[in-house]
């Protein structure tokens, strides 16, 4: 797992989180500009409705001033609050009495105004007055604000000075217009030497610029909110889509680099598959071809008795049993070597940079050593072995799939030779190839095309010396191969579901040519007929059913039937090959273990199923003469038959000595070229005919003849 720091780093470093980082910056940027905006036109904007208030303020005093200038001033009774003004001492009429003889003193604009503001401002917080450089009253001079704006109305000519300034350490909106003399004005203010037009001063308003600032200030802060909320909901809206982003890029990746894997990798065992290893075989052929003392190899390997241990304990046990082997081929493995999958159970090696072509066949060596040691499966102890082809590095080789299909070829040359070996691929191969796929090609047919036969062995009773028994062997001649051997295309038919069709015609032909044999030639003990079973027949579920039903309906009795079995062929299906075999036996069928003593367990089948005949495989027969010890193990062999209260059959006897041998070690039964080759029906016939019972001495001149009719043929 990555570290969070790691992951950091990456998610920083996508490109979708580089937008969005762009993004929160304009984004950030433009949030900004606008409060600035927003703050510098509410600005702006206090700053209009503190001017507009203050002209506006002008405008109602200068409104009140004219008017009372064009009436002369108000005459008011003197009291304390309007007292006579003594800036007014000059003027004639100042004081008057009305003709009732109430006393009334002048108030002119100026002085009125000036009394209501100081009144009021307190109230308003309007400041007012009028001023200019040569004033009445003392009180009426001007400030230094007012003084320069008088300057500007002398010098500049400006038609208004507005201007925020501080009075009294407070912030005033400050707004000043020119006054300039009329007519009635010059009643108080000529005295001062103004003339009709002359400028004699200003009006000044101040507006107080606190409650404005006020106001400003809690807007301001509403905008900051605002616009705080507005920038986090962009942000947050950035870094989710960043983080969706993000999730969407890693699910991406995460599905791509799963594409990637599942494109270029087993998905049971992890291993390479056939694309990923033929890109670095093709890259291994590329250097050879640059540097012909580059060397390496491909092995194909094949899982022996895979299928049989699938069918055995099923399909998840076959998985379990594969990623097994996948884990010892990668322990076998040199760094610079490649194993894959090519798909069911078979493997690929590519044996890189060896030193010499002879290192090839040692490694292929450590791998069928690897695989031949029992696995550890769900508590089960399971044994497969492994038949290894090799093809070498040569310059004819331009595809990847020109060595695959050598290495492939030689690999079942080894299996063919007997399995659990290694095999070189050699030029010749082809053509053996060749013939295999024509006969696998040719099997689906060969019973439409009639061109099967069913030869037969006798098995001769030693004690009475007469024949009880055949053997049904199947025969094929091919059109245009010829005789085809049974070692050849039985391995080739039991791969397929071509063998229950093969076994089933060879089933009902050879129990209706003994029935024939038995009614026409009645000796009055009657003959068996002994017919191998293959694995795909004995481990089907129906099987015993089809042959009760062959046997009723040709009305065959079940006790003249032999079936064989081999080992090998019990490994497949254990539990239902073991319920067939005992329903055989209910049927009255007897049972042979055939081949006894080829494999490994021999004994322990013997143990599990009930077997009526031991057929001693022909190697031990055929040694009892050169080596002794082979002759005790068939003595032991016997013995042991007798102890399970078995029959035995010695397969294999050519010689006269064996059969002796074998009669004095109180063998019941025997077969072999000695006594009679596999022979045609109508061989068997000739037989009869000439001697019902079929003794020793009738098969032994009928070799003999035949040996004599080969010879002079030959000559």
């Amino acid at each position: 797992m990555k570290s969070l720091d790691r992951q950091i780093s990456l998610f920083a470093k996508l490109p979708i989180v580089r937008l969005v980082i762009l993004a929160v910056l304009i984004w950030s940027g433009l949030v900004g500009y606008s409060l600035d905006w927003n703050i510098s036109n509410l600005k702006e904007e206090q700053m209009k409705l503190a001017i507009s208030a203050a002209q506006s303020n002008w405008n109602k005093d200068q409104a009140f001033r004219q008017w009372a200038t064009k009436h002369g001033g108000v005459y008011v009774p003197p009291t304390e609050r309007t007292p006579p003004n003594p800036y007014l001492s000059h003027v004639e009429r100042r004081d008057v009495v009305t003709t009732d003889g109430m006393k009334l003193t002048l108030m002119n604009p100026a002085y009125m105004l000036r009394q209501m503001t100081t009144e009021f401002e307190d109230t308003y917080g309007v400041k007012g007055k009028i001023t200019g450089k040569i004033t009445l009253n003392p009180i009426n001079r001007p400030d230094a604000w007012e003084l320069a704006a008088l300057d500007r109305f002398e010098k500049e000519k400006v038609p208004q000075v507005v201007e925020q300034s501080m009075i009294d350490g407070a912030p005033y909106m400050r707004f000043m217009k020119p006054m300039y003399m009329s007519k009635g004005c010059e009643v108080c203010h000529a005295v001062m030497g103004f003339r009709e037009g002359d400028l004699r001063g200003g009006v000044s308003i101040s507006i107080p610029m606190t409650p404005y600032l006020d106001a400003m200030r809690d807007t301001s802060r509403s905008m900051i909110v605002t616009h705080l909320v507005v920038w986090l909901i962009g942000v947050g809206g950035f870094v989710a889509f960043s983080l969706y982003a993000w999730r969407r890029h890693t699910e991406r990746s995460a599905l791509l680099n799963r594409l990637e894997h599942g494109a270029l990798y087993d998905s049971l065992t992890g291993l390479p598959n056939r694309f990923l290893f033929s890109d670095r075989l093709n890259l291994a052929m590329a250097k050879f071809e640059r540097d012909p003392r580059h060397c390496f190899a491909v092995c194909f390997v094949d899982l022996d008795r895979f299928k049989n241990l699938n069918d055995s304990y099923g399909h998840a046990m076959g998985d379990e049993l594969l990623k097994a082997v996948s884990e010892r081929f990668s322990q076998v493995l040199r760094p610079a070597d490649t194993v894959a999958r090519m798909g069911g159970d078979e493997f690929t090696f590519l044996l890189d940079n060896l030193n010499k072509p002879r290192e090839a066949y040692q490694i292929a060596e450590r791998i069928l050593d690897a695989v031949e040691k029992p696995f550890q499966i769900n508590g089960q102890s399971v044994n497969v072995g492994a038949s290894i082809g090799i093809c070498l590095a040569e310059k004819k080789y331009k595809s990847a799939e020109e060595m695959l299909r050598d290495a492939d070829t030689a690999m079942y040359r080894a299996k063919a030779l007997g399995k659990g070996r290694i095999d070189i691929f050699e030029p010749a191969m082809h053509a053996e190839v060749a013939r295999t796929t024509r006969i696998e090609h040719d099997l689906h047919t060969v019973l439409e095309r009639d061109e099967l036969a069913i030869h037969y062995q006798p098995i001769v009773n030693l004690e009475t010396r007469q024949v009880d028994g055949f053997e049904a062997l199947l025969r094929w001649h091919h059109p245009f191969l010829g005789n085809v051997s049974p070692d050849q295309f039985i391995p080739i038919a039991e791969g397929s579901d071509v063998i229950e069709h093969i076994g089933q015609w060879v089933l009902e032909n050879a129990c209706r040519q003994l029935d024939d044999w038995n009614r026409r030639y009645w000796n009055g003990r009657g003959f068996f007929i002994s017919v191998n079973l293959s694995a795909r027949q004995v481990s089907r579920p129906g099987f015993v059913d089809v042959l009760q039903e062959t046997l009723k309906r040709l009305d065959f009795d079940p006790s003249r039937l032999h079936c064989e079995v081999t080992e090998t062929l019990l490994i497949t299906d254990q539990v239902t090959t073991l319920e067939n075999m005992s329903r055989l036996r209910q049927l009255g069928v007897h049972l042979s273990a055939d081949d006894f003593g080829k494999g490994y367990s021999s004994l322990t089948y013997l143990q599990n199923y009930n077997f009526n005949v031991l057929k001693i495989d022909k190697q031990f027969v055929q040694d009892m003469g050169t080596r002794q010890k082979d002759s005790r193990l068939v003595g032991s062999l016997l013995r042991l038959a007798k102890d399970f209260d078995l029959s035995v059959v010695a397969e294999g006897v050519e010689t006269r000595e064996q059969m002796e041998k074998l009669q004095q070690l109180n063998c019941r039964w025997v077969q072999g070229f000695y006594l009679c080759r596999p022979s045609p029906t109508e061989a068997i016939e000739r037989l009869l005919r000439t001697d019902a019972q079929l003794h020793v001495d009738t098969l032994l001149a009928m070799q003999n003849e035949a040996v004599m009719h080969n010879i002079s043929r030959a000559g």
